[in-house]
């Protein structure tokens, strides 16, 4: 008897496509790793992905050009702010009024007396000490009976008499004959002169004198309105006209008193 031998033909590669083996060989099934290898592609692919998005939001960010400010230099900017509000309050407080508005003086009362009376003199008719300035701003004056009429004086007029213009709001500017030379009176007797005739911005009430009274003025030139004195080494017009924005007409009567000339 002979012995006759065939090829293993029933030896064949079986694919488990349900499973997660691999083909069997001689009886033995051979598993492949496939799910943890899928897991680090997805992982790497997920990375990628990621760092894409982060580049792309980078470019973007850098192409707008706009960046929010530091919180620090917003905090910087508004202390500089604040500091330069309080440094115009504290120049414009500290500045105080304008020295051409005068010097605010007490008030003396509005008493009237009779025409001729001189107030500030040796016999005291209107009591001891009836001034608190020289020139009188306020206090006793004459009649309206004797109210001056507005304009320049080239002889002493008598400081009772003009107190009554300046209760009805006029400016009266006294000078020292002795310290103050014919040029000096010359302009301003075209100062005064000018304010009566136009009535620039309807001021009209102005007059004018050499000082005679009692005493000495505090100096060369002594300009009063009610209350308010102010005093001038030399002529100056720009003063002048200050002085009477501030004080022309803030009088008790501003309304009374002679009407312009003409």
């Amino acid at each position: 008897m002979g012995w006759n031998w065939a090829p293993p033909s029933d030896r064949r590669l079986v694919i488990l496509p349900t499973s997660n083996w691999g083909a069997t060989t001689s009886g033995r099934r051979v598993r492949y790793p496939s799910a943890p290898m899928a897991k680090r592609r997805t992982s790497g692919i997920q990375r990628r992905e990621r760092a894409s998005e982060d580049a792309l939001n980078k470019r973007l960010d850098g192409s707008s050009g706009i960046a929010l400010p530091d919180w620090r230099l917003l905090l910087i900017g508004g202390v500089l702010i604040v500091g330069v509000i309080i440094l115009v309050l504290v120049l414009l407080f500290a500045s105080g009024p304008d020295p051409s508005a005068g010097t605010q003086l007490a008030n003396d009362g509005s008493e009237h007396v009779a025409v001729g009376t001189t107030c500030r003199s040796a016999q005291a008719p209107c009591g001891p000490d009836p001034y608190s300035s020289l020139p009188a701003a306020s206090g006793p004056h004459w009649d309206p009976s004797g109210l001056a009429q507005w304009g320049a004086y080239s002889t002493p007029q008598n400081e009772s008499q003009l107190i009554h213009n300046l209760e009805h709001g006029g400016v009266v500017i006294w000078y020292d004959p002795e310290q103050v030379d014919a040029d000096g009176v010359s302009e301003l007797t075209s100062y005064v002169e000018r304010q009566v005739s136009a009535g620039i911005s309807g001021r009209f009430k102005f007059i004018l004198t050499p000082w005679g009274g009692e005493g000495e003025l505090p100096a060369p030139i002594a300009v009063t309105a009610w209350r308010q004195l102010l005093e001038l080494d030399t002529v100056d017009t720009g003063a002048l006209d200050a002085f009477t924005r501030e004080n022309y007409g803030l009088a008790p009567e501003p309304n009374g008193g002679p009407g312009p000339p003409g």
